[in-house]
């Protein structure tokens, strides 16, 4: 028996890309309203465009829910942060609850965004095409210090490809209303974008 290998594929994370937040409503209750980010990063606002219309199509025809409002969210590229077998063989800590993710969204959009990072993970390797498939994992302060990033990887449950030697840490440049339709970017009308959407 082999021992399994760890961290030896070196991820290809794009100098920039895009985060979708979604506005959400029930469809019998417009009061029961919330924020639900996206997991993917979109290498552009097109294709943004094209994943959310057809998100907010499947999910008009199931007559659940309904997108009232998207949020598009431009990050760039700032470093690599290690991958380390430990990350996977012992983990440590208590596992984060249900919503945190969804939590520290919140609080980034309350907040001013650019004072935020946001964490890229490589969620998985596809061998025969080699190509990584990577989602946005959770905003987190810029002056988050390496120790309190390393805790929160082992403290995670989220699916990161195990041969995957590194994660990117992203700025984001800027958060804005984003028009379905038009395809087109609307200014916020407030510095921060918390309850409800302005497009």
């Amino acid at each position: 028996m082999t021992n399994k290998r760890f961290c030896y594929r070196d991820p290809e994370f794009p100098n920039e890309g895009y985060l979708a937040l979604l506005f959400m409503s029930a469809t019998d209750d417009d009061k029961l309203r919330f924020l639900y980010p996206m997991m993917p990063l979109y290498p552009s606002l097109a294709m943004l465009r094209t994943k959310i219309r057809h998100f907010k199509d499947k999910l008009e025809k199931r007559k659940k829910l309904t997108v009232y409002g998207v949020i598009a969210v431009k990050i760039n590229l700032v470093k690599k942060f290690p991958l380390r077998k430990e990350h996977w063989a012992n983990p440590q800590g208590e596992l984060f609850e249900k919503d945190y993710r969804l939590t520290k969204f919140r609080e980034m959009m309350a907040d001013m965004p650019q004072l935020y990072s946001v964490i890229v993970l490589p969620n998985d390797y596809d061998i025969k095409t080699k190509k990584w498939s990577l989602i946005n994992w959770i905003p987190i302060l810029m002056t988050t210090s390496d120790e309190k990033i390393d805790n929160l990887i082992k403290a995670s449950d989220q699916s990161v490809d195990e041969s995957a030697s590194s994660m990117g840490i992203y700025s984001i440049e800027f958060t804005k209303g984003f028009d379905l339709d038009t395809g087109k970017l609307i200014e916020p009308k407030s510095d921060n974008i918390k309850g409800e959407a302005d497009c």
